[in-house]
């Protein structure tokens, strides 16, 4: 990894925190917490930091895709969410010093904004306020780990697959509507994602094209056809 320190003069770091709980600080609150992150780049596959290291860092993803998962008991990496420009990580142990409960690692090459521990509680101290907007932040994050929850409940590949899709899918758009899907990581990780085999995967998919509700338009591109059928599909017991 290499490292670099940020300033307040650094626009493209004070524009990636207006992205985070920072961001509803005001410009002056930015430009005092700027200074104090340092820019970190890390290759495909490094590993930023696994379950139970240490949690004195928080981070913002100014480029690249990550991942955070855990390693279960079968051997198996199961992802809980992936992150990509803007998203961060690693408020939770930030907070109460306790260990990291989840891994994280690159998907692709990624440059990572990072706060240590010492200048995050420094900085607390001297804008109390901040600790709405982090509890805000927070929830956010619990309600996105319970969809992922909600998710990994359907019984079926199917019903995972659909519903993974429809987690993916543009915002804008309505019931009936065509709309196309990026994958932000590889088939394979989706799978992973979706705590399922790459072979129940490439089925899933068969069967969600062969029944009209997607097509696939490209390398890790899937254009929704109905997005109806598909959250019929997507339902626990499609």
């Amino acid at each position: 990894m290499t490292e670099a320190r940020a300033s307040a003069t650094d626009r493209s770091a004070v524009e990636l925190l207006r992205t985070t709980p920072f961001g509803e600080l005001g410009e002056d609150a930015l430009a005092t917490v700027a200074p104090l992150f340092v820019r970190v780049r890390v290759g495909k596959g490094a590993v930023v930091y696994l379950e139970g290291d240490e949690g004195d860092r928080f981070f913002v993803v100014a480029g690249g895709r990550l991942k955070a998962f855990r390693h279960t008991a079968s051997a198996r990496d199961v992802t809980v969410f992936t992150l990509g420009p803007g998203d961060s990580f690693g408020f939770l142990p930030l907070l109460d010093g306790a260990p990291f409960p989840l891994s994280a690692a690159a998907l692709t090459a990624a440059e990572l904004l990072v706060l240590h521990r010492p200048q995050f509680l420094r900085f607390v101290d001297e804008n109390p306020r901040f600790c709405l907007a982090l509890v805000n932040h927070l929830a956010r994050r619990l309600r996105g780990c319970l969809d992922q929850v909600e998710s990994l409940g359907r019984s079926s590949a199917v019903a995972r697959v659909a519903h993974g899709l429809l987690r993916l899918m543009p915002t804008s758009g309505g019931p009936g509507a065509a709309a196309e899907v990026v994958l932000p990581f590889s088939q394979e990780e989706f799978a992973q994602f979706l705590n399922i085999t790459p072979e129940n995967l490439s089925r899933a998919l068969t069967r969600l094209r062969r029944e009209g509700a997607v097509e696939r338009s490209g390398r890790g591109r899937f254009r929704i056809l109905d997005v109806e059928v598909l959250s019929g599909f997507a339902q626990p017991s499609g």
